[in-house]
């Protein structure tokens, strides 16, 4: 009951810390927006980030849940992914937080700081990553690239996460398609758990991107973007 009590706890202060940086960074972002008047390129990238954080998120709603953990939702990444693509590295970072915040209040789940951030921070900031492929090979390969590194990145720090949950016992008895768990490590055990949902997640992903892309959809929204990412400041 105590280790019950002291999870609840952790968790609920948690939950208050998340809310305020998330109110701070609403209130930020609103200052920004009104006293940057002489620079629309930074205005409209925040409102442009804040549109395809709330897009993913909202896309993060259609889901199926696993039944020991984990979901499988449609190409919720999506949105993100092409913004972080156009922007880069430095503000795709601050919206890939921002989301892994989000996604801790949709479902908290804390046990340490390290599972915390390798299940909500760090897997959703690897997408800042999306883009890193465009200068080194063709647009086609580098979007595709790009998806494949963040999903594996994200694998690898939920793997992180998983080894954590398993050393403190809280593991599950059987998973689909693999069975039994008891003779499993801890490394084996959370690869599988993580495969089960991340392999799907990122299918869903790169065929919607292949469709995009396909279609010629991806390049008009990249289109779009890079003309509000290189839009000149007004000059005094």
């Amino acid at each position: 009951m105590s280790n019950f009590l002291l999870f609840a706890d952790a968790t609920e202060v948690i939950n208050i810390l998340t809310i305020v940086v998330l109110a701070l960074l609403i209130v930020i972002c609103l200052v920004v927006c009104v006293t940057n008047k002489k620079n629309p390129q930074t205005t409209k990238s925040i409102v442009y980030g804040g549109a395809c954080v709330a897009a993913s998120f909202a896309l993060s709603f259609i889901k199926v849940s696993m039944t020991y953990g984990g979901s499988i939702t449609l190409a919720s990444m999506l949105p993100l992914f092409i913004y972080c693509y156009v922007f880069g590295v430095g503000k795709g970072l601050v919206v890939g937080v921002v989301y892994g915040l989000l996604q801790f209040i949709q479902g908290p789940y804390f046990m340490t700081v390290p599972q915390f951030f390798l299940d909500y921070i760090l897997p959703f900031a690897g997408i800042c990553l999306a883009g890193v492929f465009k200068k080194v090979m063709p647009e086609k390969g580098a979007i595709f690239c790009g998806a494949v590194l963040f999903s594996i990145l994200r694998l690898a720090f939920h793997i992180g996460s998983g080894i954590i949950w398993f050393g403190m016992d809280s593991v599950v008895d059987t998973l689909p398609l693999f069975g039994s768990t008891e003779a499993m490590g801890a490394f084996v055990y959370s690869f599988l758990y993580n495969a089960i949902y991340m392999v799907p997640e990122t299918i869903i992903l790169l065929a919607v991107l292949w469709y995009l892309v396909a279609s010629k959809q991806f390049f008009t929204l990249e289109k779009m973007l890079t003309k509000v990412k290189d839009e000149p400041a007004k000059q005094d």
